[in-house]
């Protein structure tokens, strides 16, 4: 029987009638797929090429592990990893597993790396008429972390620590809470609440007795704003920023659990500091890391004339999930603090954390010249006897990148703003479920594959099968190569007709 004969006659076992088996392999399900629409993009077509991972992991079971084989005996997560790590390597340089991924290049000049990145292959931009235009990599710029610096030059480090000033408090995921019996207390200790932070061997924040200066230098960031905490007003007889345990002067705008105006955490400012935006993270005594701006609001009222941000963190919004019965009395997200003359000349740090370096926004400030020729005619020659030394992958106009590792980004040159741009490249086909699987010319390579790897970190298998099964894992990934490399004797005979032209120097 066929894999794809649809239907078989078979003899029910409990009616004793026989009757027709679906298999679910009918040409009528392949062609109109799972919703009955032919070509809608829910069916697998081109699937049958392909064999499961799954697949793959039990036929090597049945084939090559039991009584009697080379490999007796082998768990089958052993198997299961191994499959995993063959069709990994495969997928780098013998499988088809170039992927794509296409958007429109942002004025910012910069693009995330696909999710299940390891490599490019090519980075192209598109036409009008969708014909892709290769976009070459420059090696003669980069995004450096760039640092900020005193006015004579000098690294700067933050000076940014207070006096925890909180009664029995400690630390929970970055948030500060009261625990009378938490065997860590910050009560009294010197800790950072700036940008750079410093932490011990087992991720715990450094605390000390006395005041100390960041070991870690300060970058550039895009934006930073910072609005010092002042004393009373001798006019107005308030301060000029609340937030935390004195976030409102009314006491109801940031009562927890209750659905009111302003519900949440909110700092308050008594003048607008400008430059300010939704998405900045949000530094300062006793604020949870995390944290952000959720929202910006004018006036707040008019004994306090300023500005009033929402904002919010990964405990706060936990916190407002939990079931009202066991949720705990003191909001673990909300800052715990208390303005006194300890925290007059301290800091709360609004800012955006991508940095930029000045060699990135000289990149992409610079314009270059493109030229659109429909080369004919001899525009192109004006520079006759002028090309001696040209640097051949500078010699075009269709944009050049540079891809920053660190970031996660894909800078692009001035010229490709507002193009569409296309990123292929390479992934280890282990994202997906739907990514698990191997290519039928293949499926011999991947079972030398998990055999060799079983057998070579075995104990008391003799050297000479390991080798054997070393060279009939080799020879299987060349004949998988091979076939996949999709050579046909009409189209290469196609192309070498042109070779045949005479070239004239």
């Amino acid at each position: 029987m066929g894999l794809l004969d649809g239907f078989i006659q078979k003899q029910d076992e409990v009616t004793a009638e026989g009757g027709l088996i679906d298999l679910g392999l009918d040409s009528k399900i392949y062609y109109d797929g799972p919703d009955g629409v032919q070509r809608t993009g829910n069916a697998n077509y081109g699937n049958y090429q392909f064999t499961s991972l799954e697949d793959i992991i039990n036929s090597f079971i049945v084939a090559y592990v039991g009584e009697d084989k080379l490999i007796s005996k082998v768990s089958r997560t052993d198997i299961g990893f191994h499959a995993q790590r063959a069709l990994a390597e495969l997928s780098f340089d013998t499988l088809k597993s170039v992927k794509s991924f296409e958007l429109e290049v942002p004025p910012s000049l910069t693009l995330p790396l696909p999710q299940d990145y390891v490599h490019y292959t090519a980075i192209s931009r598109v036409d009008s008429a969708g014909i892709k235009h290769r976009l070459y990599p420059t090696s003669k710029t980069s995004n450096p972390v760039s640092y900020q610096q005193e006015t004579n030059g000098d690294i700067k480090f933050e000076t940014n620590t207070w006096k925890v000033n909180i009664p029995d408090v400690t630390l929970v995921d970055g948030a500060f809470i009261e625990i009378p019996s938490a065997e860590k207390q910050y009560f009294g200790k010197y800790m950072e609440y700036g940008i750079t932070r410093t932490y011990d061997s087992f991720g715990n924040q450094i605390a000390s007795d006395n005041d100390f200066v960041s070991k870690i230098p300060l970058p550039q960031f895009k934006k930073e704003v910072r609005q010092t905490i002042g004393a009373h007003s001798s006019e107005s007889f308030q301060r000029n920023i609340l937030y935390g345990a004195n976030v409102n002067q009314a006491g109801e705008q940031t009562k927890d659990g209750v659905d009111v105006p302003h519900y949440g955490m909110i700092i308050q400012l008594e003048v607008d500091p400008g430059g300010l935006e939704v998405g900045m993270s949000v530094f300062g005594p006793g604020i949870p890391d995390n944290t952000t701006i959720s929202s910006i609001e004018g006036t707040v009222s008019s004994t306090f004339p300023g500005i009033a941000l929402e904002i919010t963190n990964p405990p706060f919004e936990k916190w407002k999930l939990t079931d009202s019965v066991n949720q705990p009395a003191i909001n673990p997200g909300k800052p715990l603090t208390v303005v006194n003359a300890e925290l007059y000349g301290k800091e709360i740090i609004f800012v955006d954390l991508n940095t930029e370096s000045n060699s990135w926004n000289k990149y992409r400030a610079h314009t270059s010249t493109t030229v659109t020729d429909d080369y004919e005619d001899d525009t192109r020659f004006v520079a006759e006897g002028q090309r001696y030394g040209i640097d051949p992958q500078h010699a075009q106009d269709n944009g050049s990148y540079y891809i920053d590792d660190n970031t996660g980004l894909v800078h692009f040159s001035s010229t490709a703003s507002g193009k569409t741009v296309v990123i292929d490249y390479l992934s280890d086909s282990l994202g997906t479920d739907s990514e698990m699987k191997v290519h039928k010319f293949a499926e011999q390579a991947m079972y030398m594959c998990i055999a060799y790897a079983i057998l070579s970190t075995r104990a008391n298998v003799q050297e000479y099968i390991v080798r054997r099964f070393k060279k009939d894992r080799f020879a299987a990934i060349r004949q998988a190569k091979l076939r996949l490399s999709n050579l046909k004797l009409e189209e290469l005979t196609q192309i070498l007709r042109g070779k045949s032209k005479q070239i004239k120097h």
